[in-house]
């Protein structure tokens, strides 16, 4: 299929039931393995949407980027398959659902998981200037840069844990193809700063989940997005990391939509 600007965009569908659109984080499309665990963990019971957005996987790019033209590629994806339509929106994905949400996509309700916005907890990690510098590696041929610095600054990977995936050399590459649109998924984080005005025009019912079992600053980011978004909820899920269980994590969808599933209950913890 096509968005509105014609760029062609890689639709996958898998399952039936309910339908569902799976937005993962920067260096997720499909054939990705946490993108490929997560529909096989929903596929028996929604209709799982995903796509490669632009610039990533097998989607096309057209100059020049912009948050707007991401926003009409995922409403192209969301009006093109059967409504209803919920959102699951992981990492930096989750960043982008929100701003589709806020921008009107017909979307009826999401789940956020551990979207990585900072600044409310972090104020030195608002840099609005990454996404520059990013951009500057990418052009001088330092693709390795952009990376290492993407996974450290936006990630909030520990250096031990960097220099551990360069030393797997066909995870590194994966991570190297994607090197050139990492500047334009902090710009879709709004410089890592929660955007507050973003979250209060959200008009749908929203839940913003995080893990007990990676780092503080991410659940502190999640209740922060909670509070800013009107009528959301935030979860703790117990024993989950950046990257969590799909199962789990498909088992929160079923609780927030009331999709029936088998009686796996995720956990976690009201916060608010």
């Amino acid at each position: 299929m096509h968005s509105a600007d014609g760029t062609p965009l890689a639709v996958s569908e898998a399952g039936s039931g309910p339908t569902l659109l799976v937005v993962g984080g920067a260096f997720d499309h499909h054939g990705t393995p946490t993108v490929d665990r997560l529909v096989r963990a929903l596929r028996d019971r929604y209709r799982v949407v995903t796509y490669d957005r632009r610039g990533r996987g097998a989607s096309g790019d057209t100059a020049p980027w912009s948050i707007e033209r991401e926003i009409e590629d995922m409403a192209a994806v969301v009006t093109s398959v059967p409504g209803p339509v919920d959102a699951l929106g992981t990492c930096v994905g989750a960043g982008l659902v929100l701003r589709g949400l806020a921008a009107g996509v017909p979307l009826r309700r999401a789940v956020l998981w551990e979207p990585p916005y900072r600044a409310t907890v972090d104020p030195h990690a608002d840099d609005v200037l990454l996404a520059d510098v990013l951009d500057e590696h990418v052009a001088a041929g330092h693709r390795g840069q952009a990376v290492r610095a993407f996974l450290a600054q936006v990630l909030g990977l520990p250096m031990g844990q960097v220099t551990a995936a360069r030393l797997r050399p066909r995870l590194w590459r994966a991570l190297l193809a994607d090197a050139h649109v990492l500047s334009r998924d902090v710009r879709v984080l709004g410089g890592l700063a929660v955007p507050q005005r973003v979250a209060e025009a959200v008009g749908v019912p929203v839940l913003v989940a995080a893990g007990d079992a990676g780092v503080e600053w991410m659940r502190a980011a999640a209740a922060a997005l909670a509070e800013a978004v009107p009528g959301s909820r935030s979860l703790v899920v117990p024993g989950q990391g950046h990257v969590p269980d799909p199962v789990v994590l498909g088992h929160l969808v079923d609780r927030f939509t009331g999709v029936d599933a088998p009686s796996v209950d995720p956990g976690g913890t009201d916060a608010h």
